[in-house]
């Protein structure tokens, strides 16, 4: 077998933007529009603007845009800011084949560095796809520890390939680059992500920040190990890394094409319990017939291990709202919705969410979990006061490859966030540029208030 890490680098400096096949780029295409709105919005939230005032006192100007912002700084921290912003509404694009978010560890640094250099929208448009398909690659090629959260992990390998290709790296440099980066991930825990802990947030941000730093640090003549992927997937982080799986094919088969964009503001498995509700009252009708809180006996609920670890009920704030699966179903159940008002500060104070919470109950079902990530399987049964028990079942999240949603569900997700962050009038131009970003030939200024 040849060097993994030689594949990689080679695919990183050879690629051209025509090699992309159609569907890998069309969902890049999304996913950008995706990650724009979502930085934007996330933005706007109170903690990511005092963090933002504290930057622009101790940091260096630049041409970089904070997203939704008038705000322009160095690409290290416009990317870091703009990589938290995108986390904290919980509604940036995935990919369960990579076990993680490759998009919103690479795309805020591919765009302020391509901002920062004044590329032009084609060369920033080839770096996401670049970084993307290797961040994909090294998470679907070893097995995931429960206890550990992926951003900030092999995220900086993506972010660093980004930069490196729009900087102009060679092939020796390139694989210099991969193995720093590579060697050079945070440990994040999914217990505080559960706890309602914000600091998750900033996950992202590591790798949007150390992913540039590698670059640097091989420009300047630092040295990462021989192969710097081995020990972080294989045994300090991750398990069972497979390299030959990670290089498989590259180049001509495209994880790109096989990532998810949300349709609701919570961690991704949490969708299978949604889509199962939504399933079960399907045949009430429209949301207004749906039943009261009050008028719930219980819920039962069936589901994969990543489901059902998701299982707090002591919410402390919005954030924790997004990773609990009781808290989503009730709060969807109480609002008759599933929208960003379902995660709410005020949703997370709410007494009927709370009571009814207390009557759901959840239960690994080991099939669904050998099945899962490839199909997301999930049982539901409302039971309601009178005794009515109405039955839902999930098999693949609404949004995954196998059961896709419209294009234009994704278009009005934009639309609903973007038009909170800019005026009417700009949102159909920004939508298309995010869309078409090689119709710019100069970046600089794009995606500020």
């Amino acid at each position: 077998m040849a060097d993994p890490i030689d594949a990689l680098s080679d695919f990183a400096c050879q690629t051209q933007l025509g090699d992309v096949p159609a569907r890998a780029m069309d969902y890049l295409r999304h996913a950008l529009a995706d990650t724009l709105a979502a930085c934007a919005i996330g933005n706007q939230e109170e903690p990511m603007r005092r963090l933002r005032a504290l930057q622009c006192e101790q940091v260096a100007a630049g041409r970089a845009a904070v997203l939704g912002t008038d705000v322009q700084l160095n690409p290290l921290d416009a990317a870091a800011l703009n990589a938290a912003a995108g986390c904290w509404l919980e509604l940036d694009e995935g990919n369960l084949s990579s076990n993680g978010h490759p998009g919103i560890q690479v795309i805020p640094t591919a765009l302020a560095v391509a901002q920062q250099l004044g590329r032009s929208g084609a060369d920033f448009l080839l770096a996401c796809a670049l970084g993307y398909e290797v961040v994909a690659r090294i998470g679907s090629a070893c097995d995931m520890r429960m206890s550990i959260h992926p951003h900030g992990t092999y995220g900086v390998v993506g972010a660093a390939v980004a930069t490196a290709r729009l900087m102009g790296l060679g092939r020796e440099q390139m694989r210099e680059v991969i193995n720093l980066a590579g060697s050079s991930p945070m440990a994040g825990n999914r217990q505080g992500m559960k706890e309602g802990a914000t600091l998750r947030n900033w996950y992202a941000s590591h790798s949007a920040t150390m992913g540039q730093t590698a670059v640097r640090l091989v420009q300047s003549g630092f040295t990462g190990p021989i192969d710097g992927l081995q020990p972080t997937c294989n045994d300090v982080l991750f398990d069972h890394f497979r390299p030959a799986d990670m290089v498989r094919d590259l180049g001509r088969s495209w994880l790109l094409g096989e990532g998810y964009i949300k349709l609701y503001g919570c961690g991704r498995p949490i969708h299978a319990a949604i889509d199962a509700l939504r399933d079960a009252l399907a045949p009430l009708g429209d949301a207004s017939a749906w039943p009261a809180p009050q008028e719930i006996e219980r819920i039962e609920l069936r589901g994969f291990k990543f489901l059902v670890f998701l299982n707090r009920t002591d919410i402390r704030n919005a954030f924790a709202t997004r990773f609990s699966t009781p808290f989503a179903l009730a709060s969807v159940l109480t609002h008759r919705s599933h929208g960003i008002e379902c995660f709410t500060e005020a949703a997370a104070a709410d007494e009927r969410i709370q009571a009814l919470m207390a009557r759901i109950s959840m239960e690994e079902d080991a099939t669904f979990s050998a099945e899962f990530p490839a199909r997301q399987r999930c049982e539901l049964a409302l039971v309601l006061r009178g005794g009515q028990r109405l039955q839902g079942r999930c098999e693949v999240i609404r949004g995954e490859p196998a059961n896709p949603a419209d294009a234009q569900d994704y278009k009005d997700k934009f639309m609903a966030l973007a038009g909170r962050v800019w005026p009417a009038s700009r949102l159909e131009p920004l939508y298309q540029q995010a869309r078409h970003p090689e119709s710019l030939t100069d970046l600089r200024g794009w995606g500020l208030a």
